[in-house]
Parts: C-alpha cells; sequence; structure tokens
C-alpha cells in the first residue's frame, strides 16, 4: 500500500490576476508586471521563450535544470520558473554568458546518459531539440551510464532507462496532477536514477496509466506505446470521451481510419488535460474484429442473417405498425442509450411518443442514478447536480459517499485527492475501505445499506448541537421543525449500532461538517442503489441544507452520474412519467407545443419503467421493444427474469457496436457507431451539453443511432412528416424550441471549447455553473424526515455474507469495449474481494475459485483477500460476461425511483 505524506505538496501554481500593475524589460521588450508572475511566465506572455527541462506551467516550479537561468541588472544569474518577476526589472534571457552555462549544463546532463541513448534533433523530444539548439552532440566530460533494455512489459507505456535524466517531471506530474505517488528517485548525482515500485518492471508498480508523466516526460523515456509523429496523422480533431459521466474532452490523432492516438485537452474546463486508463488508451475496440458492421434480421428459421439497410428499416417500420396497430401503442417500449448521443435519445423518445404513442420510454439512468434524480427533484425542484467540477478546487470540504470515484471517475477521483492534499477537509462514506479513504479526514466505514441511518445520525449531531447553519435554513429551507423533532427520537447509540459507525466517530463527522463546510457533497451509485436509494439521497441533501452548502460557489451536491451521456439521456425525455427536460406529462402548454413541433401531442398517462417493461413482457402484454446500446442481459439485475422477457417479446430490436448478449436474442440487430465515428452531443454530470465530433468513419456499413431511428420513422411516417434531419445539429435546434427554459440558448455554434451548461434560456445566457444562487425551483429546499428500513435483502444463516457489486478502474460497465483493448492485460478477470479473516475461516485462499450463491442465483470467480473490505462483506466487479455477476443480483427495487438494489445482496460463499 502507498505511503501518503503526512504534510500536502505545494498548491497548484499560481495563475496571474488579469491587471498589470507596472512594467518590466525582458531582452529589451517592456512587459506588464501581474500579480503572481513568475520571470518565466511573464516572458512566456511576452511571446520570449526560455528553455527549460524541468518545468511546467501545470506543475509548482522545480527549479532544478537551472536552464531556464537569466542575468538581472548586476546580480548573479537567477532561475526564472520560480523567480517573481517585479516592476522595473531588466532581464536578460539569453546573452553569451547564459548560452555557455546552459550548453554546460547540457553536457553534464548527457555524461550521465549512454553515449547516443539522447541526439540532438529538431524535431525530436524537448531535450533532443535543445540539444541541437545548443549544438551539444556528445559529452565534453564522457559518458558514464550504461545501457539497458527498454522496459516494454506495461501494456500501455514504455519506459527508456537510457534517456531519463532524473528531472523530476514525471514525478511531480504523478503526485500533483494523478496523487499516485509512483515515482522516486534513488541514488545521488550522476548514479541518481528513476524507481517505480518493488521491481525494474514497469508493469509492477502502482501506476494507474493516466498518461500525465508521458505528456511531460521531456526526453521520451516515458512513452506511449502508441506513440506517433505528426506526420503519421492524416486527421486530428477535439471530441468528448466515451466512458464515464465526467465528460473529459479529448484531442483523437487518427489515420487510414484507425484512432493512433488520445490526449487530454490541456485547457478544458471538465479535466485540465487528464485522462484516466480508458479515456487515453483504450481505444482499440473500434477497429476490433468483433465489431458488427451490416443489418441483421431473424429469419423464419431462428437465425440473424445480414440484410441491407433499406430492407432492415422496412422491416423494422413494417413490424412497429403492425404491432401498434394490433395491441396498441402501450404494447411497445423502448430504452435509449446512455453511450449515444443527445440526438439519438431525443429522437428515439421522440418516435415512440409521437408515432407509436406510448410513454414507455426509460434508460439506464433507471438502474443507476434515477434514485438521485428524483430525491434532488423533490428536495430542490430540479434533479441534477447542483454544484460543478471546478467547486472541487473551491472546496474547503468535500464529502463522498458510495463513490469510488478514483476507479469509476478517476479524473474526478485525482482532482479530490489533489483538493485534499492541499488541505480541503475529506470525509468518505463507503463500507470498503477505497483509495480515497487513505486521503480522508475521516473515514465512515458504514454497514452496507445504512446509508439513511448513518445521514440521520449526521444530522441530529448537528441539530442537536446547534452546529446547522439557522439563517440558511430559517429563509431558504422548510420542514426543520419536523426534522429536529423525528431526530430527537432517534438514539444515537441505536444509529451507531446499525451502521456500525462509533458514536465518537459520528460526533467528529458532524463537527467537521459544520466548522470547515459548506461543503462539497459528492455522491455515487452506492447511495442510488440501494432499496433506500431516494431515502438515502434526501438524507445526504438533508446535510448539505443543514450547512448552507446549495446554491453557492465551491460547494453542493455533485453525484458523479456513471455513462458518459446519461445526463444527457435523462435530460432528453427517456424517463416515463416526463417528457423532454424534465416537462410534466399532463401540462397544457407543454401539450400544445410538443403537438405543434411533433404533429402530435405525447399521450398523457406515464408510461413503463424498465423493470415493469419487462414484467410486461413476462405478462405477455409488452411486445415489442427497442434496445439502443445496453446489453441489459449482462447489465440488468436479475438475469433469468431478464432473458425470459426478452424471449418472450414478439420484436426485439437492438442498436449495438458488438455481438452482445442482447444482440443474440434480437429480431432485428442494427450496427452502430461509436462515439469515435459519429456527431452529436453529450451531456456530462455537470449539465455540460459538449460536442462530440468525428474522428473516424463506421466500419462498413454501421451508422450513427440517429440516422436509423430518422429513417425509421420517415418510413413508419412517411416523407415531409418533420423528420427529415440532415444533421445533428438540426436535431439540438428543435430541442432549444421544446425546452426553452432550459436549452433555448444552445446551439451547435454556442458549444465552443468547453460546451454550455444548462440551463441555458437564451442566446445570450452564459450557462449555469451553480442552481439555485437565489431561490429554489420549488420556492424552499425540503428537509426530509425519512426513517431507516433494513435493506430487503437480508442476511440469514443461509446466506450470511453481503455482496457489493461495481466497477474497477481499468474497466466500464459490461466491458463491451474495454475486454477489446489492453486493458484486459491489465485486469483479465472479474475478482471477488473478501476480508482474510473470512476467506481462512472458509478455507479459501488468494486466487482460488469461490462460489457466490444468492436467493437468486449464483457464479464462480475467483478470490482476491483484501483488507479494503468489512469481514462479513464482500465486492465483485461486473465487467466480464463470463461471470454473470447480476445473475445473483435479485428482483428488489426502491419503492420510489425503481432503481434496482446492486449493492446490498445477501449471498452464500465456499470453495469452487
Amino acid at each position: 500500500m502507498k505511503t501518503i505524506p503526512t504534510t500536502p505538496p505545494h498548491t497548484p501554481p499560481h495563475t496571474p490576476t488579469t491587471t498589470p500593475t507596472s512594467t518590466a524589460t525582458i531582452n529589451g521588450i517592456v512587459v506588464s508586471v501581474q500579480q503572481g508572475d513568475t520571470i518565466l511566465s511573464a516572458a512566456a506572455r511576452a511571446g520570449i521563450d526560455i528553455p527549460t527541462l524541468c518545468h511546467s506551467t501545470r506543475l509548482e516550479a522545480e527549479g532544478g535544470c537551472r536552464m531556464c537561468l537569466v542575468e538581472i541588472g548586476g546580480q548573479r544569474p537567477q532561475a526564472a520558473c520560480h523567480t517573481p518577476i517585479a516592476p522595473g526589472m531588466v532581464i536578460q534571457t539569453a546573452t553569451p554568458h547564459l548560452t555557455q552555462v546552459r550548453r554546460d549544463l547540457l553536457n553534464l546532463t548527457i555524461s550521465a546518459l549512454p553515449a547516443g541513448s539522447c541526439k540532438p534533433d529538431p524535431s525530436g523530444s524537448r531535450f533532443e531539440q535543445l540539444l541541437a539548439e545548443y549544438d551539444v552532440s556528445t559529452s565534453d566530460f564522457g559518458h558514464h551510464g550504461t545501457l539497458h533494455a527498454v522496459d516494454d512489459s506495461h501494456p500501455y507505456m514504455r519506459f527508456d532507462r537510457d534517456k531519463c535524466i532524473t528531472c523530476r517531471l514525471c514525478l511531480n506530474a504523478c503526485e500533483q496532477i494523478q496523487g499516485q505517488f509512483v515515482y522516486g528517485i534513488e541514488g545521488r548525482g550522476g548514479k541518481a536514477h528513476l524507481i517505480f515500485g518493488p521491481t525494474d518492471r514497469f508493469a509492477d508498480s502502482d501506476c494507474v496509466s493516466c498518461g500525465a508523466c508521458v505528456d511531460q516526460c521531456p526526453t521520451g523515456a516515458i512513452t506511449d506505446r502508441d506513440r506517433i509523429t505528426p506526420r503519421d496523422i492524416d486527421h486530428a480533431t477535439d471530441s468528448v470521451c466515451g466512458y464515464c459521466g465526467v465528460g473529459c474532452r479529448t484531442h483523437i490523432d487518427a489515420a487510414d481510419g484507425v484512432v493512433l492516438s488520445i490526449k487530454g485537452v490541456e485547457h478544458a474546463t471538465v479535466n485540465h488535460g487528464h485522462l484516466c486508463v480508458k479515456g487515453r488508451y483504450a481505444h482499440a475496440y473500434h477497429h476490433s474484429r468483433d465489431r458488427l458492421t451490416t443489418p441483421l434480421i431473424r429469419n423464419r428459421s431462428g437465425t440473424l442473417q445480414p440484410a441491407t439497410w433499406d430492407d432492415a428499416i422496412a422491416y423494422t417500420a413494417r413490424r412497429l405498425i403492425e404491432i401498434r396497430d394490433r395491441h396498441g401503442g402501450d404494447a411497445l417500449g423502448t430504452m435509449t442509450s446512455s453511450r449515444s448521443t443527445n440526438e439519438a435519445a431525443y429522437l428515439l423518445q421522440k418516435l415512440f411518443r409521437s408515432i407509436i404513442g406510448t410513454n414507455n420510454t426509460d434508460c439506464c439512468a433507471r438502474v443507476c442514478h434515477s434514485s438521485t434524480a428524483v430525491a434532488l427533484g423533490m428536495v430542490t425542484g430540479t434533479g441534477a447536480a447542483t454544484a460543478s467540477y471546478p467547486d472541487l478546487e473551491e472546496a474547503s470540504l468535500i464529502v463522498v459517499a458510495g463513490a469510488n470515484a478514483t476507479e469509476a471517475h478517476p479524473v474526478v477521483g485525482a482532482r479530490i485527492k489533489q483538493a485534499a492534499l492541499r488541505g480541503a477537509a475529506l470525509i468518505v462514506v463507503d463500507p470498503r475501505r477505497v483509495e480515497l479513504a487513505q486521503y480522508a479526514t475521516v473515514h465512515l466505514q458504514l454497514w452496507p445499506g445504512t446509508n439513511v441511518a448513518l445521514f440521520n445520525a449526521l444530522a441530529k449531531v448537528l441539530i442537536e448541537e446547534n452546529l446547522y447553519d439557522k439563517p440558511y435554513v430559517a429563509n431558504r429551507c422548510e420542514g426543520f421543525d419536523e426534522l429536529r423533532a423525528f431526530l430527537g427520537a432517534q438514539s444515537l447509540d441505536e444509529l451507531s449500532r446499525i451502521t456500525h459507525v462509533p458514536v465518537q466517530t459520528i460526533r467528529a463527522a458532524a463537527a467537521i461538517l459544520a466548522s470547515r463546510g459548506p461543503g462539497l457533497f459528492v455522491s455515487g451509485l452506492g447511495l442510488s442503489e440501494q432499496s433506500q436509494g431516494v431515502a438515502g439521497v434526501m438524507a445526504y441533501c438533508n446535510l448539505g441544507l443543514l450547512t448552507g452548502a446549495l446554491g453557492k460557489i465551491g460547494s453542493g451536491m455533485l453525484p458523479l452520474r456513471g455513462q458518459n451521456n446519461v445526463q444527457g439521456n435523462a435530460d432528453m425525455g427517456s424517463q416515463p412519467y416526463a417528457l423532454t427536460g424534465y416537462m410534466k406529462l399532463g401540462d397544457p402548454a407543454v401539450q400544445s407545443r410538443l403537438e405543434t413541433i411533433w404533429g402530435k401531442a405525447p399521450p398523457l398517462e406515464a408510461g413503463k419503467t424498465i423493470p415493469e417493461m419487462y414484467d410486461a413482457a413476462v405478462a405477455g402484454t409488452l411486445k415489442a421493444l427497442w434496445i439502443q446500446g445496453e446489453d441489459v442481459v449482462q447489465s440488468d439485475p436479475n438475469t433469468d427474469h431478464v432473458t425470459k422477457a426478452l424471449s418472450r417479446l414478439d420484436l426485439l430490436i437492438v442498436q449495438e457496436l458488438f455481438m452482445t448478449d442482447t444482440a443474440k436474442m434480437a429480431h432485428v440487430v442494427f450496427p452502430a457507431a461509436s462515439v469515435l465515428e459519429q456527431e452529436g452531443t453529450f451531456t456530462n454530470g455537470e449539465r455540460r451539453i459538449q460536442h462530440v465530433r468525428r474522428a473516424v468513419n463506421a466500419p462498413t456499413h454501421a451508422r450513427p443511432d440517429w440516422e436509423v431511428i430518422r429513417d425509421v420513422a420517415i418510413a413508419m411516417k412517411g416523407p415531409n412528416t418533420g423528420w427529415e434531419y440532415h444533421h445533428p445539429s438540426q436535431v439540438m435546434d428543435e430541442l432549444a424550441r421544446v425546452v426553452p427554459h432550459l436549452f433555448g440558448g444552445v446551439s451547435y455554434d454556442r458549444l465552443g471549447a468547453d460546451g454550455v451548461q444548462w440551463p441555458c434560456p437564451t442566446r445570450d445566457h452564459p450557462g449555469t455553473r451553480t442552481l439555485h444562487t437565489d431561490t429554489f425551483v420549488r420556492g424552499k429546499a425540503a428537509l426530509m424526515s425519512v426513517d431507516f428500513s433494513p435493506p430487503q435483502d437480508n442476511t440469514d444463516a443461509t446466506y450470511p455474507f453481503i455482496l457489493i457489486t461495481g466497477r474497477v478502474l481499468d474497466h466500464y460497465n459490461v466491458g463491451t469495449m474495454t475486454r477489446r483493448t489492453p486493458s484486459s492485460r491489465i485486469v483479465d478477470k472479474d475478482y471477488l474481494e473478501l476480508h482474510p479473516q473470512d476467506a481462512a475461516r472458509l478455507g479459501i485462499a488468494d486466487g482460488a475459485g469461490v462460489r457466490v450463491k444468492s436467493r437468486w442465483g449464483h457464479t464462480v470467480a475467483p478470490a482476491k483477500l483484501s483488507r479494503r473490505m468489512m469481514p462479513g462483506t464482500t465486492f465483485l466487479s461486473f465487467h466480464f460476461p463470463e461471470t454473470q455477476t447480476n445473475c445473483v443480483v435479485g428482483p428488489y427495487v426502491d419503492p420510489t425511483s425503481k432503481c434496482p438494489d446492486y449493492k446490498v445482496i445477501a449471498v452464500d460463499l465456499a470453495s469452487a
């Protein structure tokens, strides 16, 4: 386990203010002096280049290479990177003396390397360019390094020790950007060398493959395995990552229809140039031989056969019309995809509502963050994040509940680590000792399924010890008297017993909430995916409201959304009880507007959620289902029930990249374009709508989802019926008319580099970083009195363990994409984590097969002994289809949101 420093490292580089206070002179050029400027930053702003080898604008000044020495008046040379510039300074950066000093420094540097390892090259690495500029090809002091083989043990990165000059940029990037502390320097002087773990193999280190060190390395010692040169590229574009809901901006280089490399966009607000292993490296899936490339239709003998697009579109349209006309619109349903674009989700729910005539439209938000959206809507009036990612840098307190951010949302997780290292208080609420718990001021390691009890305990202490924000509660909240009376009747000792969190730890956490707040309340699926999901999120919101956190910069509620466009998918209307933009089904003004724009108003009656559609299919009342980009056989709970439901459909339509277990059951399969192969928009977890751009063409006959939906709609309705979209921007323009109060000011030409955060009602509106600054949508926020109920799937003598399911860093959901990349060399199977005490009692060795049995099914997975787990609890990921993790997950759901409980499953364990 890594050792976390007891004192925080340097804070991020200070950004100079924009108001000049005076001037200085650099090489005879008058430059403005701004507060916080160094000589190096002032020179760069004036277009004056000062050479460096250990400096990065993203990191604190190292001052080690001395290449940036400059002369100031009659003083001795000083390092420009950390010397503040002052009014009246007269600075020279390129005198003959400085040139000779730099040449000598380069001579000394390469003397520690093997001869020929780095050569002068004007188009090479930064170091090789400096060798060429200062005419240094071999060291005057000889070469003392010994040759080493290139370490290519890591699937994504290489290390060439013969090029390493121990500049510390990789070390600083790892610590100050990722917070991982992988690197160290061993030895002194010419014998100093880089180390990165217990062995000499890079693959054995704690590296998480974010690539930040690669971006900073000035010599090419650490490189991507997919390293390219500009002459290799025939197409480059900026786009958005297609993995988690953080929505990192990406720069994609491609050639001959293949993505060559992906980097972070340096100045992007979302990710500041940083990416995780998936976003940066896991892109090979797009040219996998497994890709679906042509439409498929199941013939009368039950075999899926290739078809033309014209035949597939015509067949699909005819069958949809037949089933609608025979059984009614409510006999059909759809699940839109959170991996696809806003435009695709909008059009598919529009097709079902305006052409088929049903509100049976839902999405994977139902099985992840629906509890969060419902709870936030009840508390504030809006079911979305109130805060934004920049608040991570401004927060004095961060609470992370039910979110393993460093694995499921790695770029946000890294920013949380950096905030803690800078001195922000961090409270982690999680049954597992996840990585963030190592950085936490307090880790509240509660028993799975007891979120409500823990949050009630914290709220009780805040109120009874007068630690809450009285003016904020009085002016902006309702329900306080009821909450105080409700909590007053609760026993803190009993809540402690239920949660397994000691009373003194609860009191300590409440004191931090009060003294270091208002806080930024981050949450994940550990809150939402429980049978008390809505109640848990409402009780969590109580803590934010009691401490005055909502509606302010640097604080608020920040749920981390799972898939890349799950926020946008819900925004587009992929939920059965609300329309696009969360508009009410029965609102006469909305019905009238949609009738004008769509040609037909949607039904007034709410449709079915995903679990309800499965039940209806089993019962025989749901006849057709269109599933867009979701492998529900693998991802949804109670696998036997899901497969039974799909098998009873008269028509199953699937849009997919690969032949998934769900696609294998389809009557029609449409081959889809991936995020790398289409244009559109995604909306990330902070309500930011961003432009997705095509980097390569889709393989053979695969097509973007939105085009297929458009063509099916035209085949059903006929031409000139309002479905003739030629570009996804036209869909966005229609969306602005449909929901003017949220998207009225959104269009492709406004998205720019950083997108727009909704609500953005007009063209001149800048977008909204923080919700509820003046008032809540519902008027006053509601403090909710919610009582704890035990999980529905209780342990007993037959099923004595609690199983938690979730993600690991290197894979994504059911692994459809990442399993087809080198990430499978890092993690090649799902593992069952369990505490060593439990393993010893059961006679289970590390790596041995374990049979996991629940009331609903069983599976087998290899054991991974881990003290991250509490005794009596286990964890299993769900990325590999052969594991079939969700066959052990039962039918229990939150009664309000219908979100399944993936986090509290009673199981028995035994050697396989």
